[in-house]
């Protein structure tokens, strides 16, 4: 099992990496969005909760703790989370494993597929 401080930094790195994503990518997202979200991560193997705001077609840094509103929620434990953050574990099939849930509008998941 993977620590907090592991999992809050391998989401730090996620995060970076998707800052470095094509403008086009955030323009589609942020005008696909239309305001910004809350993105909170359950991991329950820690009993931990991490977040970040997407706003702008961008996320602004990881964060410990539980928000004040989760627009998006994924959950999944931290050695699954670090594996498909790294990419040695797919995200469509963890996905349809049930290793990881994602909760959030139906709107919300059409814009997220562009990240993926």
């Amino acid at each position: 099992m993977a620590s907090a401080n592991e999992v809050e930094a391998e989401l730090q790195k996620l995060v970076d990496r998707l800052a470095q994503a094509d403008p086009k990518v955030h323009a589609d997202l942020s005008r696909t969005l239309g305001g910004s979200r809350i993105v909170q991560m359950e991991v329950p193997d820690l009993g931990e909760s991490f977040w970040s705001e997407l706003a702008a077609g961008k996320m602004d840094k990881v964060h410990r703790g539980q928000p004040d509103r989760g627009d998006i929620r994924i959950t999944a434990d931290s050695d699954d989370l670090i594996a498909m953050i790294n990419g040695s574990k797919p995200l469509f099939s963890s996905y349809l494993a049930g290793h990881i849930k994602v909760q959030a509008s139906v709107s919300d998941l059409l814009a997220l597929r562009r990240l993926m």
